[in-house]
C-alpha cells in the first residue's frame, strides 16, 4: 500500500493584484513536512504579499492556497492558530 504524502503548504495559481498592479502572478508550489523552503527576491517582488495570503491576512485575487490542510480564505482564524508570523516592521 502506497501512502501519499500531503503537502503542509500548497498553492495553485495564487495571484494578487492591487489597483491593476500584479504583486503575485500565478504562483504554484508545494512544501512537504521536513523540507526547508524560502522566498527570495528583490523588494517589491511579492514575497510579503504571498505570505499574507498564506496567513489569511489578505485574499488572493485568483487561485487557491492550503496551509496544513486549511484554506486561509475560508478559515483564516483557524490558520492563524496553526502558524506564527513575525512581520519585519510592526506598524
Amino acid at each position: 500500500m502506497v501512502v501519499e504524502e500531503k503537502p503542509i503548504i500548497e498553492t495553485e495559481n495564487l495571484t494578487k493584484v492591487y489597483k491593476g498592479q500584479v504583486a503575485v502572478d500565478h504562483v504554484t508550489f508545494k512544501v512537504f513536512e521536513g523540507e526547508v523552503f524560502g522566498f527570495l527576491g528583490p523588494n517589491g517582488a511579492g514575497k510579503t504579499t504571498l505570505i499574507l495570503m498564506l496567513l489569511g491576512l489578505t485574499e488572493p485575487t485568483e487561485g487557491t492556497a492550503r496551509v496544513l490542510g486549511v484554506d486561509p480564505v475560508r478559515e483564516s482564524i483557524k490558520v492563524k492558530g496553526l502558524i506564527g508570523y513575525m512581520p519585519e516592521n510592526m506598524g
